[in-house]
């Protein structure tokens, strides 16, 4: 089979997938038949990604595998599959799985897309799949609505008039906003509150911002510009760790460690050297896995034991022993501990930044502790303290101790496959720097 046909099928099998479920009414044959697009798409990507070469493989003339691409397509591929993987059949409707075979399809499309206008087409597309979950489950919408409103207006025009300051100033607000960049950030808690965890999941997750920012941004934004964006994600950094830690809800937990994690790959991005883009690059790639094992731990909860509180010690470890370590490992590998996916992105990001300043490097340090205590913190909330009792059982299906081990091999065995990794996104870093001062030649 040819590379044209891998990059052809990972982007078509989620679409076709949506099609065929939509014309399923069982739940649970539903379910079965977008697990098996999934894997399918997983297959193809990790094909995709294996078959290029350092040579651009195109697909119609909007879409391409090149060097920026590459290894985001299993990622994203695989991170679409875990959020299927731990959606507990109870809560699996024929139109969750249309809304994330769709998610899939608008994340891999515009991770290879290399039109911009195409790619600002998709990033709209994108925002529309959260509301139509919002709408169906008769969530307010107005914030959402007001926020995303205002990100689809200020990437459309600021695209227009791309070439000019005031342009790149809007396109920078824009994909601030669609970060969740403080004080732009009220509509991620209530998106995480309101729609399924799992529309939430694969909408904030890929982390499309960091995506246009590097397609869009990058080549001609006054550096001015990106040095003050900078210090907005690092603001913001330090206050979604803080408040990670106050939170007694889960869900608001979960989408302000997201925050967090969003602005160090933004901020890494805005740092716009060769060093600070091979943080961001891993970074975008540990922090979307980590996150989505963290993810796949807490709705396996929630679909055991309903809507979680920190407030008190629920001992869940007695019962549920597989989820608490994946709980523990993949938040760990979130805040760069030693020995698993996110250590050596972490390291890059501080080691990236001292040419910033000591006062940089060390607010880097606090956001990452910040984050590092809010995941204790719910560690010990949910898995210590009595030990209660039920007659329901309550262990792991079969879905989710597959999940399980794909995620515990995903936290160390990317460790071990960093030094590789990093000399790849450090020639992609270099590559993107080129194309910039190219760009600002012209």
């Amino acid at each position: 089979m040819s590379d044209f046909s891998w990059l052809e099928l990972t982007l078509l099998l989620p679409l076709l997938g949506a099609v065929v479920a939509a014309f399923i009414k069982v739940p649970a044959v539903a379910m079965r038949t977008s697990l098996g697009f999934f894997i399918a798409t997983l297959i193809t990507a990790t094909a995709a990604n294996l078959a290029f070469a350092g040579t651009k493989i195109a697909w119609l003339k909007h879409f391409a595998v090149d060097d920026l691409a590459a290894p985001m397509l299993p990622v994203l591929a695989l991170l679409h599959l875990l959020t299927l993987l731990g959606t507990a059949k109870s809560r699996v409707s024929p139109m969750f799985c249309v809304r994330l075979l769709i998610a899939a399809f608008v994340s891999l499309a515009a991770v290879t897309c290399q039109t911009p206008w195409m790619l600002v087409a998709l990033l709209v597309l994108g925002v529309l799949v959260p509301l139509w979950d919002l709408m169906s489950r008769g969530q307010p919408v107005r914030g959402y609505l007001i926020h995303m409103g205002l990100f689809v207006v200020l990437l459309v025009v600021g695209w227009q008039f791309a070439g000019k300051t005031t342009g790149y100033g809007l396109l920078l607000l824009a994909l601030l906003l669609r970060g969740g960049i403080v004080p732009l950030h009220g509509w991620l808690p209530t998106l995480f509150q309101g729609a399924a965890y799992g529309t939430a999941m694969v909408f904030v997750l890929p982390l499309m911002e960091v995506l246009a920012a590097l397609r869009l941004l990058l080549p001609s934004t006054p550096e001015w510009m990106l040095n003050a964006a900078s210090i907005v994600c690092l603001i913001t950094a330090v206050y979604g760790g803080g408040m990670a830690i106050v939170q007694n809800e889960v869900r608001k937990f979960f989408a302000h460690l997201c925050l967090s994690q969003t602005a160090l790959v933004m901020f890494a991005v805005m740092l716009h050297t060769s060093n600070g883009l091979t943080a961001a690059l891993c970074l975008w790639i540990s922090s979307s896995l980590a996150l989505a094992g963290l993810a796949f731990s807490v709705r396996a909860l929630e679909a055991r034991f309903g809507a979680l509180s920190l407030r008190e010690h629920h001992g869940f470890y007695q019962q549920v022993p597989g989820l608490a370590v994946c709980f523990l490992i993949t938040g760990l590998a979130s805040v760069g501990f030693p020995g698993t996916i996110g250590f050596v992105p972490m390291e890059l990001l501080i080691s990236g930044s001292a040419d910033q300043g000591l006062w940089v490097s060390g607010t880097l340090a606090i956001a990452a502790m910040f984050n590092g205590i809010a995941i204790m913190r719910a560690y010990f909330a949910l898995f210590t303290g009595k030990r209660p009792t039920t007659s329901v059982s309550l262990q792991k299906t079969p879905l989710e101790r597959a999940g399980i081990v794909v995620i515990a091999l995903m936290v160390f065995l990317g460790g071990w496959f960093s030094p590789g990794m990093v000399a790849s996104r450090h020639e992609t870093a270099d590559k993107l720097l080129e194309r910039a001062v190219q760009a600002m030649r012209r």
